[in-house]
């Protein structure tokens, strides 16, 4: 089955490159022009997660508003926190979290599909580690959506 899984990730572009259990790395549609700063960018987060809570995340949650094809949503498992919400607007987006995560066997990511505006949040509940990259730019309401960032957390 994850051999399956992953042949469907390394059939086609990503934005991220997604290092597989086989040791093999999703393509990326830029040729891997933009793999450095994805890959910098997560050593920032993880960096700045161990400078805030120390080295164990196990007993933290996370979420990610507008997780794209859930780079940092898989971030945040490897890095161990017990639980990670994937949340993003565009089902496409979540088919491709979804494939990566079961690819990657990380049952402690889980996805919804929501706009961050449209979010119940006494349903989604609090979360130690709430990230919201790349989303304020394409609102209408980015002040909104920091107020649902910080009600999140």
């Amino acid at each position: 089955m994850t051999a399956d899984l992953e042949a469907r990730a390394l059939a086609r572009p990503w934005f991220y490159p997604f290092r597989l259990p086989s040791g093999a790395t999703t393509p990326s549609y830029d040729g891997g022009w933009l793999d450095g700063i994805h890959h910098t960018r997560s050593s920032m987060l993880a960096a700045a997660l161990r400078a805030r809570f120390g080295d164990d995340l196990t007993q933290l949650d996370g979420i990610d508003l507008a997780c794209h094809q859930g780079w940092f949503s898989v971030q945040l498992a490897q890095l161990g926190l017990r639980d990670v919400l994937a949340v993003d607007a565009r089902s496409e987006h979540i088919a491709d979290a979804t494939l990566i995560r079961d690819t990657l066997r990380l049952t402690q990511m889980r996805m919804m599909q929501s706009d961050v505006h449209a979010l119940d949040l006494a349903a989604v509940g609090q979360f130690d580690v709430c990230l919201c990259l790349g989303l304020l730019y394409h609102l209408e309401n980015p002040v909104g959506a920091l107020r649902v960032a910080r009600a999140l957390t």
